[in-house]
């Protein structure tokens, strides 16, 4: 029963008590009056009368008293519910379908437009956060982010959009001053949030947009704001950025490569293109697989135009089993050899990745022995939990993992005892520089011993001329692949060079 039909049941009790109370008094009344009673004299009456009326009184103001009460308590509950429906429970800030209310009406009418700016925020790394110092950290670093916008941006409004994405509505377009106030919150997540007596470094992303500048609607304005936020967390995070119109057109061409991608899967427009890894004799052991796309209109296009794109969408998942499909139909023209083939970050935050390989093993009849899955440096610094569980999976199915550039990030050589990996492929630069880069050398050198000493193969990448294959032999570099050797080519052209090296597959690459 609702709070009014309470209201209404009860009152309905007390004002039939109070019109009986008030029928007895008024009989009491004319009895009295006309003392049409041997037993009750008019005395008794009016004393019926004075004591009735007096009920019927105090019952009046219960009534008002308890109407009161019950209004003052449907006016809270109402507030209560009002306070759920419009701000999130955890945070404090507004519920994302509140928060689009409210940039709805803050943008104005078509006849009168209003000045405002949109800011987007995501947190940075959340989900490690959560995985490495729990999710109550995790929690409190959501409301400390809100508590610090709400503290700098004085008179804006703040939403919860989803998981670690907030949105800041502020009521003006003074690029400079939002600027500032911006740049002071980075400053403040930088400063970090303490946790079990440790201060942990925060970081967010941020996308501006303003309005009427660069859009005129709630859908627009987001979705510029949402562009703006993507180039700061492409650019390396950490950082602001204002939406630019050139943004718009970067978004048209991503769409047109991700349609066109799409079509040339199915179309067959997609090659897998090899290159030699050889040994110190120079005689061929593996191959990596390199996908490229031949645009009927374009020509021959490298990954490096299509994958940063595919990666952004599902996509990337259709072209890794693409490839990985092609490569077990080529293997066999390969005796001998493994094929080495590159698995994206984006694929590895997803479980599929294990049940893809498997299923195309079975499909294809091949061993996962005759394969090697690359990563990239960067994917093993950023490598969650989750992401060295499936490694693990894809190799205890029997592939094995190479480290491909490595010396281009931050994974330095403690990495290599905790990664799953069986090969380390050495970033070209270093093996470039060997002939005159000292630091280059001993690095190189370091880590063949350490490879040694861990069983891993070291691969050394981009050699171009017989000194760098020289120089990388004397570092201790026991694979080489780069254009000395050959450069990536079709499957027919390669098959029959491949064929006169037929070693038996060793441990290594």
């Amino acid at each position: 029963m609702s709070i009014l039909a309470t209201i209404k049941d009860h009152s309905g009790r007390i004002y039939r008590g109070i019109q009986s109370l008030l029928v007895i008094s008024i009989g009491a009344a004319v009895l009295g009056a006309f003392d049409v009673s041997r037993n009750l004299s008019a005395g008794s009456a009016f004393a019926i009368l004075i004591l009735a009326t007096s009920l019927a009184l105090l019952a009046l103001m219960y009534m008002r008293s308890s109407v009161v009460h019950r209004l003052q308590s449907a006016a809270a509950a109402e507030a209560e519910k009002h306070h759920f429906l419009t701000r999130d429970a955890m945070t404090g800030a507004m519920t994302r379908r509140y928060f689009l209310e409210a940039l709805h009406e803050s943008l104005g009418t078509m006849r009168d437009r209003r000045e405002a700016a949109l800011l987007l925020i995501d947190l940075d790394h959340f989900k490690q956060l959560n995985d490495t110092f729990g999710h109550q950290f995790g929690d409190l670093t959501l409301t400390h982010l809100v508590k610090t916008s709400e503290r700098i941006f004085a008179g804006a409004m703040v939403g919860r959009l989803g998981g670690d994405e907030f949105g800041i509505i502020i009521p003006h377009g003074d690029l400079a001053a939002i600027n500032k106030d911006v740049r002071q919150l980075l400053d403040a997540m930088r400063a970090g949030k303490s946790h079990e007596g440790k201060t942990i470094p925060l970081s967010i992303s941020v996308g501006v947009a303003l309005a009427p500048a660069h859009a005129s609607n709630t859908t627009e304005l987001m979705l510029v704001a949402d562009l703006a936020l993507y180039e700061s967390k492409a650019a390396g995070r950490g950082r602001v950025t204002v939406f630019d119109e050139e943004m718009l057109s970067d978004k048209r061409y991503r769409r047109l490569v991700e349609r066109e991608l799409r079509a040339a899967v199915y179309l067959g427009e997609l090659e897998l293109h090899y290159q030699p890894i050889v040994s110190p004799d120079g005689s061929r052991h593996a191959l990596e697989g390199l996908i490229r796309w031949r645009h009927p209109v374009r020509g021959l296009i490298a990954p490096s135009e299509f994958i940063a794109i595919a990666e952004r969408s599902t996509l990337i998942d259709m072209l890794g089993e693409w490839a990985f499909k092609r490569a077990c139909a080529d293997i066999g023209h390969f005796p001998g050899h493994r094929i080495s083939i590159n698995v994206s970050g984006e694929q590895l935050k997803r479980d599929e990745i294990v049940t893809m390989c498997d299923r195309v093993l079975r499909e294809a009849g091949r061993s996962a022995s005759q394969f090697i899955i690359e990563i990239t440096e960067t994917v093993a610094t950023a490598a969650t939990p989750e992401i060295l569980r499936r490694l693990e999976a894809l190799r205890g199915l029997g592939f094995h993992i190479a480290l491909d550039d490595f010396g281009t990030g931050h994974c330095g050589f403690n990495y290599l005892k905790t990664l799953p990996i069986d090969i380390i492929k050495i970033d070209r630069s270093y093996i470039r520089a060997l002939a005159h880069d000292q630091v280059a050398q001993i690095f190189v050198s370091a880590l063949a011993q350490i490879a040694r000493i861990q069983h891993v193969t070291i691969v050394a990448e981009g050699v171009e001329t017989a000194e760098e294959f020289a120089l990388a032999k004397a570092a201790g570099c026991n694979r080489f692949q780069g254009y000395f050797f050959g450069r990536p080519a079709p499957r027919d052209k390669l098959a029959l060079l491949a064929g006169r090296s037929v070693e038996p597959l060793a441990l290594s690459a």
